[in-house]
């Protein structure tokens, strides 16, 4: 397999603008989309534009290859986000589209848990394989928020108690269960609040393990049962926040003093995005159970718990109707998608990539502003909500950044790992005009 199979005609090119960002083609997608799709999605996207000084909506996609994606317009831009992590490999990777189209001819979908399909068994196997440890048994997952819930029932199950603890920055996904544990933002959770579930409670990011201990002694903390942790091994939306050194073995130990099982949200840091195939790989920690997503599907939503058989083993066998099942749980063209994405990286060798993408940025930026590890980087800037600004300014240079930490002060870089050398230039120069704009912004504030 060709493991960089986009050109610099198509995938690898610098950005082109034919029209000002957005364009009238984007501008009008947007108005019709504003009447037809939910406010609370379409306004926040409005409210984005404005701070990031666009004035309208952002650029509406219309193909991406490789690095490079394509609006409306015919504007050409480089995607420093991935898609949100999903396009580590790139954007529309050749071996998976075929895999996708080879697979759409033979058998576009299966039923769930009661006739499994082929691609579907032998993606279970997969990622057993090159699962951390002795986690070798699945459930699949229409994408992370879903992967997280499974893990979270799983954990309730071998525990035989409720409560779980989590971590402030955190994010888990929005639907219900989810939520319940993500503490990305008070603003996420607040109008649901009395539809949450009050299994879970929240501790800071790298909090003394003592205190850990300390909660875990008796009633008088007031936490309930516990019988799961849950953690990201680096923090993603709330700033690629990397944990104090030995704090993934201190909650090894912990959940293993306290029989609780340790769950590790990998679904933004795995696959090599951090320089390692799992963000635990750095700590050379192994959880009982472990979330993978986004970049799994090279592109197609799916998500994955995978643990011990040990603790997966408390599920039990089915009495004629699985208690967690999907209708389209392991679609076949998803798996042979998911399948077709493991090779790539694995001829890529994506954490090799990752941790050279990692010395590059930090011999550009320097150590001070740069967090994160491997291709889940951030860039610290100096005030709050600078992010979303510089964001803006980077798009309408030709570059699509998100900005990160609930603060607002953090640009994010998680792009695909197949950028060229000349892409990656250029965006770093855009990233210092950007900064330097920003910063002549809050010298004129002031």
């Amino acid at each position: 397999m060709n493991p960089a199979p986009f050109t610099e005609h198509d995938g690898l090119a610098l950005p082109a603008l034919v029209t000002d960002v957005p364009g009238p083609a984007s501008v009008a997608a947007v108005d019709t989309l504003a009447r037809h799709e939910s406010p609370g999605i379409t306004a926040r996207r409005a409210r984005q534009g404005e701070a990031r000084g666009l004035g309208k909506d952002p650029i509406v996609w219309a193909r991406a290859t490789g690095g490079n994606v394509w609006d409306l317009d015919g504007n050409r831009f480089v995607d420093l986000t991935g898609a949100f992590g999903v396009a580590l490999i790139g954007h529309g990777h050749p071996a998976v589209v075929a895999a996708v189209e080879d697979q759409a001819r033979a058998l576009l979908h299966g039923m769930g848990d009661v006739y499994p399909n082929a691609p579907r068994i032998e993606l279970m196997a997969r990622l057993a394989a090159i699962a951390p440890g002795d986690l070798s048994q699945c459930i699949l997952a229409g994408g992370g928020a879903e992967a997280v819930e499974a893990a979270l029932k799983t954990a309730a199950l071998a525990s035989g108690r409720p409560g779980v603890i989590a971590f402030s920055d955190s994010y888990h996904g929005l639907s219900y269960g989810a939520l319940a544990a993500t503490a990305y933002k008070d603003d996420f959770r607040r109008p649901f609040w009395q539809q949450l579930g009050r299994h879970v409670t929240h501790l800071p990011y790298g909090v003394d393990p003592a205190v850990l201990r300390a909660l875990l002694r008796g009633p008088a903390s007031g936490a309930g049962p516990i019988g799961a942790i849950l953690v990201e091994p680096i923090l993603g939306r709330g700033g690629q926040v990397v944990p104090p050194a030995g704090w993934l073995r201190a909650l090894r130990d912990i959940a293993d003093e306290h029989d609780l099982v340790l769950v590790f949200d990998e679904i933004y840091t795995g696959l090599g995005r951090t320089g390692a195939m799992w963000a635990c790989d750095h700590d050379d920690v192994v959880p009982d159970v472990l979330c993978v997503g986004k970049a799994l599907g090279g592109g197609l939503p799916v998500g994955a718990c995978v643990a011990t058989p040990a603790v997966m083993g408390a599920w039990g066998r089915s009495q004629g109707e699985a208690i967690h099942t999907a209708t389209f749980l392991g679609n076949p063209v998803v798996a042979a998608a998911s399948l077709a994405a493991l090779d790539v990286l694995a001829a890529l060798d994506a954490p090799a990539r990752a941790r050279a993408f990692e010395a590059r940025v930090r011999a550009r930026f320097g150590d001070d502003r740069v967090r994160g590890r491997g291709a889940m980087l951030g860039l610290a800037l100096d005030s709050p909500g600078a992010a979303a600004r510089v964001t803006g300014r980077l798009l309408k240079d030709g570059f699509i950044a998100l900005p990160g930490g609930t603060h607002g002060d953090i640009l994010g870089l998680t792009p695909p790992l197949v950028l060229s050398a000349a892409q990656e230039a250029a965006a770093w120069d855009a990233i210092d005009r950007a900064i330097a704009a920003e910063t002549a912004h809050d010298g004129a504030a002031a």
